[in-house]
């Protein structure tokens, strides 16, 4: 039961921290959405291909098309055919995306400190241990 109660509170606690963080970008202005700003976060350490971005986020072909299609209007990322394979196409991030993901990272920021208020360094860094023992569990999974 006690390991029942953790998926519970795993889940309830990502859909928190979700809904908080999008409401704050909504109320900010930064024209971008938490979805968005993760895309941004992970470009922003090179270029990706689309696939990699869906490993990454354990999202769909289509959510992630959906995603780079409202960036790339947004002139957050540029979009290109990879030169060794023309089936592949890869996103990489602008100047625009920077400071795009530079302006929601402090949202971000300061969604985190809030949900985290009364937590030592101590306790996140062991909860962060924790949860990559449960994601490295479940991505051995494969399912």
């Amino acid at each position: 039961m006690t390991r029942i109660k953790t998926g519970e509170l795993l889940g309830k606690t990502a859909r928190l921290l979700n809904n908080n963080l999008s409401l704050k970008l909504a109320q900010s202005q930064t024209n971008i959405t938490a979805e968005q700003w993760i895309i941004l976060q992970i470009i922003l350490d090179g270029p990706k291909s689309q696939k990699q971005l869906g490993e990454i986020t354990l999202k769909n072909k289509s959510s992630i098309n959906s995603l780079i299609s409202k960036l790339l209007k947004a002139n957050y990322i540029t979009k290109v055919i990879s030169l060794s394979d023309k089936r592949t196409t890869i996103i990489s991030i602008t100047k625009s995306g920077i400071l795009a993901r530079k302006r929601a990272l402090v949202v971000a920021n300061q969604t985190i400190n809030e949900a985290t208020l009364d937590i030592t360094d101590i306790e996140i860094n062991q909860l962060n241990e924790l949860l990559q023992r449960i994601n490295n569990n479940l991505l051995k999974l494969k399912v």
